[in-house]
């Protein structure tokens, strides 16, 4: 089954993705690996770089293991959008997917901080700098296919799940 979910964008400084919106502009590189060389603890990134494991005890809400990719969002795509296969949500699924600043904090989850946005495994709430998050979707966990978008002519952020 497939879920398409749509959320207003928040206030943001940039959002980004697929058609150009200024065709003169040079073609920016979008993100193509995960960031290796700043990533929160309790990770393990492969060396191919393209998949991550949690490796922590998940014993208090700051045992997070945040990664980001090697580079931002293009932005002058009109839409952006990327995809994670869960492997294994462990016990509870405390898996988060979204977009973030460069000055995020890698020890917690995406929309937990300012200029940051989430989709949760564990409760399908979404979050926007804000520990309390908001009803959502449902949540998901191993074998579940999450993507994750930004469309700057709506000015939303949006999720899929298997589809």
């Amino acid at each position: 089954m497939s879920e398409a979910l749509a959320s207003r964008l928040w206030p943001w400084q940039s959002v980004e993705g697929g058609e150009s919106i200024d065709s003169e502009d040079e073609e920016e590189e979008g993100p193509s690996e995960l960031n290796t060389l700043n990533y929160g603890n309790f990770l393990e990134v492969s060396t191919d770089k393209l998949s991550v494991r949690y490796v922590g005890d998940g014993a208090h809400s700051n045992d997070v293991g945040a990664i980001q990719a090697n580079r931002p969002v293009p932005s002058q795509k009109l839409v952006f959008y990327y995809e994670i296969e869960v492997k294994n949500g462990g016990e509870m699924s405390k898996i988060g997917v979204g977009f973030s600043d460069k000055a995020f904090k890698h020890s917690r989850q995406p929309g937990w901080e300012p200029n940051s946005f989430g989709y949760h495994g564990d409760d399908g709430r979404k979050y926007s700098a804000s520990w309390k998050g908001e009803p959502f979707a449902t949540g998901f966990s191993t074998g579940d296919v999450i993507g994750a978008g930004l469309h700057l002519g709506k000015r939303e952020i949006f999720f899929t799940k298997n589809g």
